[in-house]
């Protein structure tokens, strides 16, 4: 590619979130090769909206991500911002540094409650720093497990990404997920109904846990069944994970709407390969994030939501209410 397409393409990622946002890009760039390249810090530290995280310069994923752009996934913080109150209680499966865990914080305040949960022993170091850092001890718990069908323990596959660490390292058609180091470790899992024992009632399940929000749902129908468990589900999917013989989400989704739970808001991962029209809706909202165009949809009935969910794929996350 010419040099002059290189530094075209590069400029055009750089001001993707505005000219105020592009010109802090270059600034936080440039202050991340000093202090990483030039002087050997690890660790770098990055506003992000109200609040500062300390990001791994050596994490080519969320971490590189934080640091150049200072945001990520805004169609994701825009749902939170519209749900969460004051007082409010979260659980947050796959807490990963904290980006969403502080935001979640901030959002429900000094008389709400973070669980953080996170099976990762190298984002859990990074998350308890992060944790400090914003101050928020007594606000943010941390839970290091993974959240899953049974007590236990379970094969934790890692990524050079330290978002996209995984128990599911299969995708659909044969072949393993990609940015796979080749290391596992095994980690302790808890079901639902177990995590939920002697913590405050949970408003908000939050989870991005690389498909094993197959598991979860399927814990979660115990706890509807068994505890009265209404929380709101947010969650993003994860099409290649899913298949209908040996990881079967659409008997999941099918199970949580024969409970009362109906999609309230699904976002699509990019807006201009949305196949929504096709069964007529529109998007209310398009928003600008990860380099694209993501749309936001409501009014979606299960049965299309499964559609698009399971078979079709091109949706990046979902929000579930509890009706009965």
């Amino acid at each position: 590619m010419p040099i002059f397409e290189v530094i075209q393409k590069k400029s055009s990622q750089l001001f993707f979130y505005g000219w105020g946002n592009g010109f802090k890009s270059i600034y936080y760039t440039i202050r991340f090769f000093v202090e990483h390249k030039l002087l050997g810090n690890r660790f770098f530290c990055r506003p992000v909206f109200d609040y500062k995280l300390i990001v791994d310069g050596t994490d080519p994923g969320i971490s590189k991500e934080l640091r150049i752009y200072g945001c990520r996934e805004l169609e994701h913080r825009y749902i939170l911002m519209n749900i969460l109150k004051k007082g409010m209680t979260v659980w947050d499966l796959g807490a990963n540094i904290g980006y969403y865990a502080i935001m979640e914080a901030r959002l429900v305040g000094d008389t709400g409650k973070v669980y953080a949960v996170e099976p990762s022993p190298t984002n859990i170091d990074l998350l308890r720093k992060n944790i400090t850092l914003n101050r928020c001890d007594g606000l943010i718990e941390l839970t290091p497990v993974g959240i899953s069908n049974r007590n236990g323990e379970a094969e934790f596959y890692l990524s050079e990404m330290s978002n996209v660490n995984t128990f599911h390292p299969d995708v659909q058609g044969g072949g393993r997920a990609v940015h796979l180091s080749g290391k596992s470790i095994r980690v302790p899992i808890q079901d639902v109904e177990t995590f939920i024992q002697g913590k405050r009632p949970v408003d908000l399940v939050r989870m991005d846990i690389e498909g094993h929000e197959v598991e979860v749902f399927e814990s979660i129908l115990h706890a509807v069944a068994n505890q009265g468990f209404r929380a709101t589900i947010l969650f993003e999917t994860h099409f290649p994970k899913y298949d209908n013989a040996t990881h079967n989400m659409r008997e999941k989704l099918e199970g949580l709407f024969a409970l009362g739970y109906r999609p309230t808001i699904i976002a699509s991962t990019d807006e201009k390969k949305a196949r929504f029209h096709e069964r007529g809706y529109a998007p209310e909202r398009v928003i600008r994030t990860d380099g694209v165009e993501r749309g936001i949809y409501t009014a979606i009935t299960p049965a299309d939501a499964i559609t698009f969910i399971c078979d079709w794929g091109g949706v990046r996350t979902v929000l579930l209410e509890r009706n009965l």
